[in-house]
Formats: structure tokens, sequence, C-alpha cells
């Protein structure tokens, strides 16, 4: 099953469809994702001037439709909100066999994986993505999945490149200073993603994903 998420609009059934196209997002996820990770910190002559920033994009069949054509869900027991979110759970209809999932909750009680993350489960490699609390809750939802899967991708070591560079700076207020530069970029592709079970911290409300993928090579 894959359990898709949007906000809530006034009407009900932009909410249903919105949800439903980010279920067919995870089921395109599941045929093939790709991932770039980019790190960089710099640091500079003074204790304070240390800076440190990360990015990613995603890469997949964006042609969602297609996807949403082999999902199914029952209105009266696959649809419930939570933190102003909309929640879809759609099954396929027919095609793989999909691995066996919780579903996303959002109880007090923490699961264990959260602290800890298990590296294999049935064979697959597994990895964890967390989001802090966004504007919205459909968007740390998505955050959260999304860094499950840059997870992966970073722990198989795909395409790791890196440098560091070092260099004087005259200009500093003792006249030379020591400042230095790195990044690194991994970047994989990735099949099956599956997503075991997502939770939501009813503290924080921050996201803790739980996925499986393998990979492509």
């Amino acid at each position: 099953m894959f359990v898709g998420v949007s906000g809530r609009f006034s009407d009900r059934e932009e909410s249903i469809n919105a949800a439903l196209r980010d279920a067919a997002r995870k089921f395109s996820f599941y045929n093939s994702v790709s991932g770039n990770y980019t790190m960089s910190e710099r640091t500079g002559g003074s204790v304070f001037d240390h800076r440190f920033t990360s990015d990613y994009e995603l890469h997949y069949d964006t042609e969602l439709d297609k996807y949403i054509e082999q999902l199914e869900f029952d209105p009266a027991r696959d649809i419930f909100e939570n933190n102003n979110a909309l929640f879809v759970i759609a099954r396929v209809t027919s095609g793989p066999t999909m691995p066996s999932a919780s579903g996303h909750s959002y109880e007090n009680n923490r699961p264990v994986w959260v602290d800890v993350p298990p590296l294999v489960i049935d064979g697959f490699i597994a990895g964890i993505g967390y989001s802090d609390r966004q504007s919205s809750h459909r968007d740390t939802v998505i955050k959260s999945y999304e860094r499950a899967v840059i997870s992966i991708i970073t722990s198989m070591g795909s395409r790791i490149s890196g440098e560091i560079h070092s260099y004087q700076d005259t200009a500093s207020a003792f006249g030379a200073g020591q400042s230095s530069a790195s990044e690194m970029t991994v970047s994989g592709t990735i099949n099956n993603f599956f997503i075991i079970e997502s939770w939501t911290d009813p503290v924080n409300l921050s996201v803790w994903t739980l996925a499986i993928a393998s990979n492509s090579n």
C-alpha cells in the first residue's frame, strides 16, 4: 500500500485527489527514483565562522496518471485526517506484490526504529528520513520521505565526490588566518523504494520515515 498525503482544502474531493497523487508519486518511486545530495561546509579563521548547508533533488517518472489508474481505496475506511492534513491509504490493484507496511502513525509511543535504525529489512537496504516541522504537516511528511530516499542513496555510497580547499586569509584581524571549504556530492538511483512506516512525533510534529529500497545496479 501507499499512503498519500495532502493539505486540507475547502473541497474535500480536491484534498482526496491530491493525496491520491502523492500516493501515485510514491508508486513511481517504487519503480525508480534518482537523487543528488550535496553537503557544503565552510570554516573561517574565527571560531564563530562556521557554516554548513545541504540540499537535494529527486528525479522520477512524473506521469502520475498511469500510477493512479493502478490504485484503489475505500472512501469509508481508507481516509483519515491528522494535524490539518488528509491521508489516503491506496492499494495496488494488480502488478508487483508490495512488502508489508504499517502505514502512518501519530501515537505517543516512539517506534523502536527511530532510535535503533535497522540497516537491512527482508534483504532490502533500509533508511530513515527525518523532517522537523514545516509550514504545513503535508510538507513535513513529504520532506521526511524524500529524505529517506536520500538516506538510502547515501548509505549505498553511489558516486561520491568531494573536495577540500584551504587558504590563507591575510585580511584577518590577526594578519593571517586559516580557512577551509569542503563539498561532497552523493548521487545514485534506487528501485523498489517503499515506506514501511512513518510516524509523527506528537510533541513537536516532526516526522520520521522508515523505508527500504534496492540498488538499481
